[in-house]
């Protein structure tokens, strides 16, 4: 495992716990926090699920964002993860979806989502990473490489223009996809939230 200077590797376990038992969250979100006319009750109980998502960096100032051709919007790497080593967990999505060694530097926050249409309770960890070495293979999943998920690299003016573009999409209930919606705020905040401590 690659770790920055602010967790290094004989503290990996600590900072593991560290992340698992300081749980307070950034935000919450809800359907309501999301669509304009939510459609879906709460459900009679949540599975809760973990995820990892990342702030990658580049030498050169900028930051990867993955986007397929099937909804268009732009998203920070990463997915669903299982707890047990969420260090390891945001390395295999980064090298899966923009095929890049990462060093992990700090952890930036959790986000508390509850999704009432598929009733699951997720708590997402943000990382903030450097971009590594380049990996040769495609380790993108069957179904990333049928939708054409690629990586894209941004400045912070261009990502913030289209994460501020696409967040106003959702407000006006113009974002079709459940999950990418809700996926979308989300990435908004913690990247903004990334801004705001740099």
């Amino acid at each position: 495992m690659i770790l920055g200077p602010g967790l290094p590797f004989l503290q990996e376990a600590r900072a593991f716990c560290y992340i698992l038992f300081t749980m307070e969250y950034l935000f919450t979100l809800t359907d309501k926090d999301i669509f304009p006319r939510p459609e879906f009750p709460k459900p009679d109980a949540y599975k809760k699920r973990m995820a990892v998502k990342a702030v990658v960096t580049s030498d050169e100032g900028k930051y990867a964002f993955v986007t397929n051709p099937v909804h268009g919007f732009i998203l920070l790497p990463g997915g669903g993860a299982e707890p047990e080593d969420l260090f390891k967990e945001i390395e295999r999505e980064c090298a899966e979806e923009i095929a890049l060694e990462i060093t992990v530097l700090k952890k930036i926050g959790i986000a508390h989502e509850i999704r009432n249409r598929d009733g699951k309770e997720y708590e997402t960890v943000c990382f903030l990473a450097k971009a590594g070495k380049k990996l040769e293979s495609d380790a993108r999943t069957e179904d990333e490489k049928k939708n054409d998920l690629h990586v894209v690299w941004l400045d912070e003016k261009e990502a913030l223009k289209i994460l501020g573009e696409q967040q106003e999409k959702v407000n006006r209930g113009g974002v079709e996809f459940y999950n990418t919606a809700f996926n979308i705020v989300r990435d908004l905040r913690f990247f903004t939230e990334y801004l705001r401590f740099r």
